[in-house]
């Protein structure tokens, strides 16, 4: 029994030296740990000689934005050009735009149009849908699905140059 005993430990004691040897013999880095570490990037850099000049020598116009959703096409502007969203599929979003618009509309027409059936009052409604802003078909943001890179960014431009004609500053 205390030769098995004696044999363990010599064994745990070999096992320990080992890698006390090994760990001896590591980096205290890991191999290529400093090239991965890397200065934290800013998406831009606030330029103070901006706030002492006139707001003539500005170069981007001046923006007045009334109302939340103004104020947000305002903020989007000073974003990235790639953070625009941009709907290559308005077809997924039809059918239930569509149903919130009827479900809406339809108790208004209702009053208005006492004397038509049901059937009479959804195709009035569907006419008025496929004009309505609320339709993703009609909205700016569109591209087809196999639109190419130079598409994409045509729509962007001009989406972009919309808000920036419609929040401008008349002077």
């Amino acid at each position: 029994m205390a030769a098995k005993a004696a044999a363990q430990a010599a064994a745990k004691a070999e096992r320990k030296a080992l890698l006390e040897a090994e760990e001896a013999n590591q980096r205290s880095t890991p191999k290529g740990a400093k090239a991965k570490t890397s200065q934290k990037k800013s998406k831009g850099t606030l330029d103070l000689e901006l706030l002492d000049s006139e707001p003539s020598d500005l170069k981007q116009p001046t923006l007045n934005a009334s109302g939340i959703d103004s104020a947000l096409d305002a903020l989007s502007l000073t974003g990235s050009p790639d953070s625009q969203k941009i709907e290559r599929h308005p077809e997924r979003r039809y059918k239930a735009a569509y149903k919130a618009y009827e479900e809406r509309r339809m108790p208004e027409l209702e009053v208005e149009h006492s004397g038509l059936r049901k059937q009479q009052r959804v195709e009035l409604i569907k006419k008025e849908f496929e004009k309505s802003p609320e339709n993703p078909f009609n909205q700016a943001n569109i591209v087809g699905y196999d639109a190419r890179k130079d598409d994409i960014a045509n729509v962007k431009e001009k989406w972009r140059e919309g808000i920036e004609e419609r929040l401008a500053e008349k002077s």
